[in-house]
């Protein structure tokens, strides 16, 4: 029976010892992990936001091994949360220095964000990512396009429209993009506007709503200005009368019009056009001065001269005066004329 106890309390020593080994393993274990915490704590504080991560993944590991559930809640919680600020610091330096190499960080911070977000199951953070990376994939595709990298630009805009049907911003340097690579396929680059259009009006998104129609309206124009110079009328009048579509209230579209009827001999569709974009014009007299100039051209053609007579003296301003001053003096001989500029 002695035996017996003797063996009995030397069990109960030996797992006292135990215990007490096992207890002190785990406090230095814990030790180890609040000074890991702590430190990544620091690093993040100065914004060494990647090394920062990297001691909360030490710690981490440390307290799962050691069932630390109060540490491990602690770091899960936060390892996203310097992911998002290492990502919005990344934002910030893009913000400062407008580059392809700075958004390229931006986007791999963000990327980097959302993937921790999903591992430790952070949906705040992970919106925020999902939010920021289309966004930035936008930013970067402008940044590409502004170097002349068009396919690169293309290529993180369709992925940007991929990550967001809704992008209406998108769209529109897409059309913008394919524009500036084939100027002569106007029907291609308008179908990206229309998108634009279709998309910011359904989004409310006002400003791209506005760009879209703006810049496929100028382009058109300016399509058919060119046009109008190599005296291709029908295929300028095609484009002009499509500007209604997008800028109903285009003084320029009328007053081209009215340039590419009177070029042949449409006298009262130059009227019409030209009484139009004067209607239109908000603008000073320089800027209506062309218009009068085709507005007398139109009254001339029709044969009535007084009229004529009229639109020509108000066509006098600017580069305008000279050619009204001879239609006025030489061509109409109007009454009462006084050869001057004003």
């Amino acid at each position: 029976m002695k035996s017996l106890k003797s063996i009995l309390l030397l069990i109960a020593a030996f797992s006292i010892t135990l215990f007490a080994v096992e207890q002190s393993h785990a406090q230095d274990a814990r030790n180890e992990a609040i000074e890991l915490y702590n430190q990544a704590q620091e690093l993040a504080g100065s914004g060494e936001f990647e090394n920062s991560i990297d001691l909360y993944r030490d710690a981490l590991e440390i307290a799962r091994e050691n069932d630390l559930s109060d540490i491990t809640e602690l770091i899960v919680e936060r390892i996203p949360r310097v992911a998002s600020s290492r990502a919005s610091n990344a934002y910030r330096g893009y913000q400062n220095e407008r580059s392809i190499e700075s958004a390229n960080e931006a986007l791999d911070a963000f990327q980097e964000a959302k993937d921790i977000a999903e591992e430790f199951e952070n949906d705040e953070v992970r919106q925020q990512a999902e939010g920021a990376i289309p966004q930035l994939y936008y930013i970067r595709a402008v940044l590409q396009y502004r170097s002349d990298n068009y396919d690169e630009a293309l290529a993180d805009l369709d992925t940007a429209i991929d990550m967001n049907e809704n992008y209406a911003a998108a769209y529109y340097q897409k059309a913008v993009v394919i524009k500036k690579q084939n100027p002569e396929d106007v029907e291609g680059w308008l179908e990206w506007y229309d998108t634009a259009i279709e998309v910011a009006e359904r989004v409310d998104d006002n400003r791209s709503l506005e760009n879209a129609r703006e810049g496929a309206a100028e382009e058109l124009i300016y399509r058919a200005s060119n046009l109008i110079d190599d005296e291709n009328y029908n295929r300028a009048l095609e484009l002009l009368e499509r500007v209604e579509q997008y800028d109903p209230e285009s003084a320029d579209a009328q007053y081209r019009m009215a340039t590419v009827h009177n070029e042949r001999g449409r006298w009262e569709q130059a009227l019409e056009h030209a009484t139009r974009a004067l209607e239109l014009e908000s603008g000073g007299v320089n800027d209506k001065a062309k218009i009068y100039f085709e507005l007398g051209m139109a009254y001339k053609g029709q044969g009535q001269k007084d009229d004529a007579c009229e639109a020509f003296e108000n066509a006098r301003y600017g580069d305008f005066t000279e050619p009204a001053n001879h239609e006025l003096q030489f061509e109409l001989k109007c009454e009462g004329h006084t050869p001057t500029g004003r």
